[in-house]
């Protein structure tokens, strides 16, 4: 059974979570409008990151482990479905493969998000391929994981080869995360960083 003392530690322990999310998305908002970014974007990008959250902390919730770590199948399988909701219209499927289950501090998967958000971003808005397709795949070695991020052709590494306000965002969400891009070319990006 857990006191009441116990309860109220969860509680203010969630509230601060919450609270820094609430915080780093209004920020980067702010920046989008600062930036002149099209509003439809910085609403699309709202609405994603929004429902992200909310998913993360009913993943948290539902854990089964003390430190509140996320299962990165559960939560790639509800980052797709909010993904797929929000891009219905534009004509962009995404995917994710996970081979092997790993679980994730929230800190680190909240950035990880962001950061998939804005390369989504970035390649749906460059393109007018209509049915495109976006896939991600995310492994754990050790104490490192390397995302990949393959948009079909979109031109994910040509967007974030190019200087501008988009770029700046997304430059701003690799380092949240200390990410380094280890390979870039074509329709594919590699991220690699510690967790």
């Amino acid at each position: 059974m857990v006191s009441s003392d116990e309860k109220r530690e969860i509680l203010k322990d969630f509230n601060h979570r919450i609270n820094n999310d609430l915080q780093a998305l209004l920020a980067f908002v702010k920046l989008k409008q600062r930036f002149g970014i099209d509003s439809e974007e910085i609403i699309r990008f709202s609405c994603i990151s929004i429902a992200s959250v909310s998913a993360m902390l009913n993943l948290m919730y539902d854990a089964d482990n003390d430190e509140n770590l996320i299962s990165i199948k559960g939560f790639s399988m509800e980052f797709i479905k909010i993904l797929n909701d929000n891009y219905s219209n534009a004509n962009v499927t995404f995917s994710w493969e996970i081979e092997n289950d790993f679980v994730m501090n929230p800190k680190d998967v909240f950035h990880l998000m962001f950061l998939v958000n804005e390369m989504v971003n970035l390649s749906a808005g460059s393109s007018s391929n209509a049915n495109a397709e976006v896939s991600f795949n995310l492994e754990k070695n050790g104490e490192e994981c390397l995302f990949t991020y393959n948009d079909n052709g979109l031109g994910i590494s040509q967007a974030i080869s190019k200087s501008g306000p988009k770029t700046v965002l997304f430059e701003q969400s690799l380092k949240q995360i200390g990410g380094t891009v280890e390979s870039c070319g074509g329709s594919v990006v590699s991220i690699r960083f510690g967790s």
